[in-house]
């Protein structure tokens, strides 16, 4: 399991600026094709996304459904975020995966380009 740093420290000409991250992101590596790019990365929120027992995914359970639900697609993103000269994009996609249906939420950062964030991972009804 990695844990990475609570925040990425962004330093512009404006001056300094926090992308705030939560703390135990884990990370996956993966190859993924979302949006024309690839992806090699998925930082997962895991804590958000088994929070109060609504779920109880590993890493690599997250890391398929993302991947399935994920591939090949295209999205225009929900909302942005901007923390100096960077931009952080949030998509949320709801899909079938193995005949159930998910709700995604996750972002993409400008300082970590070739990674996805994701927020939060729940079946719905």
């Amino acid at each position: 399991m990695a844990i990475l740093p609570t925040r990425a420290i962004i330093i512009s000409e404006k001056g300094l600026f926090l992308i705030n991250r939560p703390d135990g992101l884990e990370t996956v590596n993966v190859d993924l094709k979302f949006n024309f790019n690839t992806f090699v990365v998925l930082e997962i929120d895991i804590n958000h996304v088994n929070k109060h027992g609504r779920s109880n995914l590993s890493k690599a359970d997250i890391a398929k459904i993302v991947i399935g639900i994920l591939s090949g697609t295209v999205l225009h993103p929900s909302d942005y975020k901007v923390f100096g000269n960077e931009l952080c994009s949030y998509f949320v996609k709801t899909s079938d995966f193995e005949d159930k249906n998910y709700k995604l939420v996750f972002c993409i950062c400008s300082d970590k380009p070739d990674t996805i964030g994701i927020i939060t991972l729940f079946r719905t009804r």
